[in-house]
């Protein structure tokens, strides 16, 4: 019933199951966090896990052949907006063209 209270402790034994790689128990320190409260930092910074939701949105829509205007119009946004979302996710990726997209995105399964 201390749910503020158990939030750093949390933190704490989430931290020190992925520095040691105890992905079992950092999935469980992740969803007591939530429980808790609180909202924990994505994981995954880097490679299709670390994208978020919006940038990964986009990435298949451009992989998929779509123009950063029709992404825009798909997904109401600015066309602005997929160009940050693509760019984002190209550094996360590790690729640095439209045409890795697919390939880097392939067997992934979101």
């Amino acid at each position: 019933g201390r749910r503020a209270e158990a939030r750093a402790p949390l933190r704490h034994a989430r931290e020190r199951a992925l520095a040691i790689g105890a992905r079992g128990v950092e999935r469980i320190a992740h969803d007591e966090l939530v429980i808790a409260g609180a909202r924990p930092q994505r994981v995954a910074q880097s490679g299709p896990e670390g994208l978020t939701p919006s940038e990964r949105r986009v990435a298949e829509l451009a992989a998929a052949g779509r123009r950063n205007r029709e992404i825009a119009e798909e997904l109401f946004v600015t066309p602005k907006t997929v160009e940050v979302h693509l760019g984002r996710a190209y550094g996360k990726l590790g690729i640095n063209s439209r045409s890795q997209l697919a390939d880097t995105l392939r067997g992934y399964a979101a």
